[in-house]
């Protein structure tokens, strides 16, 4: 026997076992995951449900809206998808499966009480959410086939990538026979593990003029492009970055009638999420928080957008809803299909001592009065972008000073810590109790430390925004920015 075979066939035994070993634990991590992030979802949609029935009733509108919802929601998702909202006395109210061959009987899954449950059907698995809100229940029903497929995917993809790995290193065993390309080989590989760990630019020595000479020149040639694409790519993306954060108010400051401080944290160099605070010409104080859909330079894009149209039409708008439609109308023309917005308006009256909130689609903010308990201002109106002609909700509540409003988006609290448990809004509810003489700029560090302590290294990443607003009225009925705020608000 040869040495070559001697190599090879030991090489070939370890190749396969850990590939098997590395194949199935992946398929074990990423079908767990997948699962996880259609839970998130089912959650979601259960919530996107119950504010368009608030807003729509049991009309052919909600009926509308669960058809087009169950279709646009999410491209990726099942096409085997379930949606339905049950009354009180659990009949039907409205429901919609555009896709489904053969739906499941919605009475039956929501009598399993409110939680989440897995179903054979058809041949098929699954996952089940049923949500009790109020005196209704809502049940949202995905295939989880989506998922296992995805898994099957990107194993293939891992598959292919492992057996290039091991041809890789047959060859590395088969150049120790060869000592006159050894070295030279050497070289080249070490290069190309600097340029997998990012360091664009590396170049290897190649004083042959042989072939793998000019390999080297060739890896070099490619070495140097790399670098300069990404150093172009990381200029525009610094550009962008730049843009969009010119966009945010400063971390801290008093306009009006109002003292605010937030923060927003995009998962990548720019995200979807962005809050702003304005002081109106009326005397009012603004305060807007959107969450499009996506992460990249096309939500960014589409924040910037959104924050032009909402502060032109407060100019003239009768009230929050009013503006919040008026957006809804311009994103259901202009964005892409696939996408879609929430957002919290409200506007602080200094005369008056009223605050007035839309909410479309977005977590719940949480309002506390000094002393008092703390009141949730949910969904008025459904979600941004996807059914136009909306009407115009809004409603009114009284602030006494030093009230405090906490408005933020789902990537504060939809994130799992290391058993799966996904982190709700109760826990807010007991920091703002716990810290009410806190300063906002504190609570708002407070919040991302917590989140930060609570998220796992494989809990969904999604772009992260908190402010928080006090209700602080002049005296003297006078409003103006402070010099801190003017100073670090470039408009």
């Amino acid at each position: 026997m040869t040495l070559r075979y001697k190599f090879v066939l030991p090489v070939n035994v370890i190749l396969v076992l850990v590939l098997g070993a590395s194949l199935a634990w992946e398929w074990r991590r990423q079908e767990a995951t997948g699962l996880l992030l259609l839970r998130s979802r089912l959650d979601e949609e259960a919530r996107f449900v119950h504010a368009a029935h608030v807003t729509f009733g049991a009309s052919p509108r909600f009926q509308a809206f669960l058809a087009r919802f169950c279709h646009a929601f999410d491209p990726s998702a099942s096409p085997e998808h379930q949606v339905a909202l049950l009354d009180e006395d659990g009949r039907v109210a409205a429901e919609a499966a555009e896709h489904a061959r053969r739906p499941m009987d919605v009475r039956r899954l929501a009598a399993a009480g409110d939680g989440f449950q897995t179903r054979e059907h058809d041949g098929d698995t699954f996952l089940v959410r049923i949500s009790d809100v109020g005196k209704e229940r809502v049940v949202v029903a995905e295939s989880t086939r989506a998922v296992r497929e995805h898994v099957r995917a990107n194993l293939r993809r891992q598959a292919v990538w492992f057996l290039g790995a091991g041809v890789l290193l047959l060859g590395a065993v088969n150049v120790v026979m060869r000592r006159a390309v050894l070295r030279p080989i050497r070289r080249i590989s070490r290069a190309v593990r600097q340029l997998e760990r990012g360091r664009l630019g590396v170049e290897v020595a190649s004083p042959n003029g042989d072939e793998l000479g000019a390999l080297a020149r060739q890896f070099n040639a490619m070495s140097r492009t790399l670098a300069d694409r990404a150093e172009d790519d990381r200029r525009e993306m610094e550009t962008a970055r730049r843009v969009q954060a010119h966009l945010l108010p400063p971390q801290k400051l008093r306009l009006g009638c109002v003292e605010a401080a937030g923060r927003c944290l995009p998962t990548g160099p720019v995200g979807g999420d962005l809050y702003d605070v304005q002081l109106l010409p009326d005397g009012r104080v603004g305060v807007l928080v959107v969450d499009m859909s996506g992460h990249n330079v096309a939500a960014a894009l589409h924040t910037a957008m959104v924050r032009s149209i909402v502060w032109r039409e407060a100019a003239d708008a009768d009230g929050p809803g009013e503006i919040l439609a008026r957006l809804n109308e311009r994103l259901c023309r202009d964005l892409p299909e696939e996408h879609f917005a929430t957002a919290f308006y409200a506007s602080f009256d200094p005369w008056t001592g009223c605050l007035r909130y839309a909410n479309a689609g977005h977590p719940p903010a949480l309002l506390r009065h000094p002393a008092g308990p703390i009141r949730e201002l949910g969904p008025t109106m459904p979600l941004l972008g996807i059914l136009p002609d909306t009407p115009p909700t809004d409603e009114t509540v009284d602030l006494e000073p030093g009230s405090r409003l906490l408005a933020y988006s789902d990537g504060l609290v939809e994130v799992a810590d290391s058993s799966g448990r996904i982190w709700g809004g109760a826990e807010l509810e007991a920091i703002l109790s716990a810290h009410e003489d806190a300063t906002l700029d504190d609570l708002v560090a407070r919040l991302f430390k917590r989140r930060e302590e609570v998220a796992a290294w494989n809990s969904p990443q999604d772009d992260v925004t908190v402010v928080f607003i006090e209700y602080q009225p002049s005296a003297s009925g006078h409003h103006t920015a402070t010099a801190e705020a003017q100073s670090g608000w470039n408009r």
